[in-house]
């Protein structure tokens, strides 16, 4: 491998010490090899326990609109209603998956439907 594909890491001696009574064992060869390992299975271990969240979430609804959570872009999509129509501030577009994501929402949904019938220019849902 590059050596671009290598980062040093000190780690205390007595920990070294433990590491070279596993050399020649498990089939391990060097530090390097248990170090991989130990971190392998360490970053695995948070991983399990980690939740996985989906993507959205709808945080409120109002007559104004909705905000939806966005957890890949770290933001908050404010998506408005408006007698003219439907219009998500964050990605400033009257068509987008936080305003398909809001849409899919049966609350959002009813309130769509009953301003629709009021002569707003909003989706048939």
């Amino acid at each position: 491998m590059p050596e671009d594909d290598h980062v040093t890491v000190k780690i205390p001696k007595d920990l070294t010490q433990e590491m070279d009574k596993l050399k020649g064992r498990y089939g391990f060869r060097s530090r390097g090899e248990i170090a991989k390992e130990a971190i392998r299975r360490l970053i695995n271990y948070y991983e399990e326990k980690e939740p996985i969240l989906p993507r959205f979430e709808q945080i409120n609804c109002d007559i104004d609109g909705v905000k939806i959570l966005d957890r890949q872009l770290r933001h908050v999509a404010d998506v408005h209603f408006k007698p003219e129509g439907i219009f998500c501030k964050l990605c400033e577009k009257d068509a987008c998956e936080h305003i398909d994501f809001a849409l899919s929402q049966s609350d959002v949904q009813e309130l769509v439907r009953k301003k629709h019938r009021e002569g707003w220019k909003l989706p048939d849902i």
